[in-house]
């Protein structure tokens, strides 16, 4: 898999042949298929690679009992979003680039978990704009776009060798977001 990650990367899923996977990883072809049934299984494994951590960190904040709404939609951000980009920086970049290569049954699991991550958002800021932890600015699925598509957007700019970490520019991003959520005096 991390042959093809690279290679996706460095030239595009569209310009990657199976076989220079292949050549890159040092295996044949037969392996190649006896681990995945094509090119597009192998993307769809590298989204669940970091989709499935992001979902673990997600359903963990989101299972932690007592959180006001504003730290659960912190550690959602720092946790859940821009953490993994320290681990999956590659996999998230390839999958942001290329998804539009998938389709039919595959790309229908991918959205499922995908719905599942965003649901997390939505609900947790739909329930702090009920309770009053948020200010009602606006449809709680959009906010929540707005907060996923700022930290997946970090994938074209992040260096993972720079001054701040996935972490610190998480809390960054949080503090940003959720100030102009929560009620002002």
């Amino acid at each position: 898999m991390k042959a093809g990650v690279e290679l996706f990367e460095a030239r595009g899923y569209a310009a990657t042949s199976v076989q220079s996977i292949v050549d890159a990883a040092g295996l044949t072809k037969g392996a190649f298929y006896h681990h995945f049934e094509s090119k597009d299984e192998l993307l769809q494994r590298v989204h669940d690679e970091f989709i499935d951590h992001q979902l673990s960190k997600a359903r963990a904040v989101m299972s932690e009992p007592g959180l006001p709404a504003a730290e659960r939609l912190r550690k959602l951000i720092r946790e859940a979003l821009l953490e993994p980009m320290a681990v999956y920086k590659a996999e998230i970049t390839v999958f942001l680039q290329e998804r539009r290569f998938l389709e039919g049954s595959t790309f229908d699991e991918i959205q499922r978990k995908r719905d599942e991550f965003e649901r997390y958002f939505v609900d947790l800021i739909d329930h702090g704009m009920k309770d009053g932890s948020f200010r009602p600015i606006g449809p709680a699925r959009v906010i929540a776009f707005g907060i996923i598509g700022t930290g997946a957007w970090t994938h074209t700019w992040l260096h993972l060798d720079g001054s701040l970490s996935p972490s610190e520019i998480g809390e960054m991003f949080a503090e940003m977001l959720i100030g102009g959520l929560v009620p002002r005096d």
